[in-house]
């Protein structure tokens, strides 16, 4: 871990995540039909947070014995003592952070109602023709390995807290700046702005939207069925459940791929080659379940990147010292 954080530096990207993470809630909250709404996807939190104390102890003790500490036991009391802003700090992020996915999941099922689908003829045309007259969730069939829909959404769900832990725990700079606004705009802003310009449900429930059996021979597996029924039934009921929402476009499972992928390139590169294998996995099941059209992921992570470079620059040019010219007589 590094030395407790320079607060006032963090303040560029932490406040506006913050407000942004509060927007997305109050927001929801205002239009959900149903207090009730709130409790699932809240119990999430404690999973959250778990894992991220689980994994940054791992990570800790790791780093100890690569350095042959002595005693670990000796040295985690020592970080806890005098390193305790730092991880209260680290402790804060995730919170927030976890925070701010639990509001797109009250959002998400919102927007089903909000702004009726239509795009899924569309994308899926521009798959088939993408990938040369063929279908990419045919081509990646071969991918469905039992118990696959139980893999997809683990693997992506540690690899996006293991990239949270090493970027907020980075020293302050634009590049984390930049890093961790980017996952708060992507949650709260993008990805809601995508889908209100794109509306699409996926592949999964091409046929239950009315637009025919194209996709008739696709077979997620057990777990994608019982869960798209799960899903398909409050839908239909136009009843609320947080995270039920069955929107596809962009894929947020391949945005934030993308964003895990910038995220082990910056400040984990040695790591890098496991981070892009784990988030090819994830895009590639997002198609071969069915969840997705290609198309969602492509958009979703040229999203994440787009979002990224643009802050990088901002973030750099409000660091860049600036020049002074002499006066002139």
């Amino acid at each position: 871990m590094t030395a407790a954080p320079e607060l006032a530096k963090e303040r560029e990207w932490l406040v506006p995540s913050v407000v942004l993470t509060v927007v997305a809630g109050a927001s929801a909250l205002l239009f959900m039909p149903s207090i009730a709404g709130i409790l699932p996807a809240l119990r999430i939190l404690p999973a959250w947070m778990a894992v991220a104390v689980l994994m940054a102890c791992i990570g800790g003790f790791a780093r100890m014995a690569a350095r042959g500490v002595d005693s670990p036991i000796a040295e985690t009391r020592r970080f806890l003592t005098e390193d305790w802003r730092q991880a209260l700090f680290l402790a804060a992020v995730m919170l927030v952070a976890g925070l701010n996915m639990i509001a797109f999941m009250w959002v998400k099922p919102l927007l089903n109602y909000l702004v009726p689908f239509w795009a899924d003829p569309l994308l899926a045309d521009l798959d088939h023709a993408l990938f040369l007259g063929n279908d990419p969730w045919a081509l990646l069939s071969w991918l469905n390995f039992p118990a696959a829909g139980l893999v997809y959404h683990p693997i992506w769900f540690g690899m996006m807290i293991l990239a949270l832990l090493l970027t907020a725990s980075a020293p302050a700079s634009p590049q984390k700046s930049a890093m961790m606004l980017s996952y708060f705009l992507l949650w709260s802003v993008v990805g809601p702005a995508i889908h209100s310009l794109l509306p699409a449900t996926g592949p999964v429930f091409y046929e239950r939207m009315g637009y025919g059996d194209r996709f008739a021979g696709l077979d997620g597996g057990p777990e994608t069925v019982q869960v798209a029924d799960y899903l398909w039934s409050i839908y239909a009921s136009k009843s609320f459940g947080a995270g039920a929402g069955i929107s596809a476009m962009p894929s947020m499972h391949v945005t934030m791929c993308a964003w895990i992928v910038i995220a082990f390139s910056v400040f984990a590169r040695k790591w890098l080659p496991f981070a892009a294998a784990g988030s090819l996995l994830v895009t590639l099941l997002s198609i071969s379940l069915g969840w997705h059209y290609a198309a969602d992921g492509i958009i979703g992570g040229a999203a994440a990147v787009i979002c990224y470079v643009v802050l990088l620059a901002l973030f750099r040019a409000k660091a860049a010292p600036a020049t002074v010219r002499p006066a002139t007589a």
